[in-house]
């Protein structure tokens, strides 16, 4: 019996892990997969944007396209000045670039990923690979595919995006809203531009589903991508998924 198991290793799982562990809790991680933290590795083209140098609660929950009245309280308890301290804390110097985003000085994801594991293995968290959960029955017990069931005080599920697990946690009684896709880009059939795949520009603004994007923007071989693309789709997640991802899009390539 542990006091808590966590549900998936990746970043959240693991720093929900070594909070509850600091506070003298019993701790296993369940990973699905052989590998934890592989989201952790290739973000930020696997320098690991581990997170924006916005220290104001009520400013940093504007940059939300959604969730932003829930997450005034949290971001009040707990919020990026406090993500830099942490890492600080451990030996993780964090370092500014020009758009804010917060990148490791050593600019590896590795840096970031040996931090979090040295944590756990620091504070004894036990972490369990290839455990696929089949059902979860109140209490917990947590039924695993080809493994013994595990039992424990509370279960943190930090699983992501996992149809499987909303229908477990349906199971419990939650309510799940359907997710959509969100930070995409852009897939164009029968592109026009593909012969100049790779240039980008700057600042450019992106208009699609009522949204309009301003930021850097690439073109590639299937259509476009960038900051202005993936803050576009993000905060026009739902409206695409009501169009059926078919829409019209415009381009200004120099924006003041």
């Amino acid at each position: 019996m542990h006091d808590v198991i966590v549900l998936g290793g990746g970043a959240a799982g693991f720093f929900a892990a070594i909070w509850a562990r600091e506070l003298g809790c019993t701790v296993a991680i369940l990973e699905k997969s052989r590998k934890v933290l592989s989201k952790v590795r290739i973000s930020g083209g696997g320098r690991c944007n581990v997170t924006h140098s916005c220290f104001d609660p009520a400013q940093l929950v504007n940059n939300y396209p959604r969730g932003k009245e829930a997450l005034r309280g949290p971001f009040s308890r707990f919020q990026p000045a406090d993500t830099v301290a942490w890492f600080e804390a451990r030996g993780v110097l964090l370092k500014t670039e020009a758009d804010g985003r917060m990148f490791p000085v050593t600019d590896s994801s590795e840096t970031i990923i040996s931090c979090l594991e040295g944590e756990c293995r620091r504070l004894g968290v036990e972490i369990i690979l290839e455990a696929d959960v089949e059902k979860i029955e109140p209490g917990f017990t947590i039924h695993l595919i080809e493994k013994p069931a595990m039992y424990a005080k509370k279960v943190i599920v930090a699983t992501g995006s996992n149809r499987k697990i909303y229908q477990i946690l349906q199971e419990l009684g939650h309510t799940i809203i359907p997710p959509v896709p969100s930070l995409f880009t852009f897939n164009i059939k029968n592109f026009s531009l593909v012969e100049l795949a790779g240039l980008s520009v700057p600042t450019a603004e992106v208009s699609v589903v009522g949204i309009k994007q301003k930021g850097p923007l690439l073109i590639t071989h299937w259509g476009f991508s960038g900051p202005a693309v993936l803050k576009a789709s993000a905060w026009g997640a739902r409206l695409f998924h009501a169009a059926n991802y078919k829409t019209t899009l415009s381009i200004a390539w120099q924006s003041e």
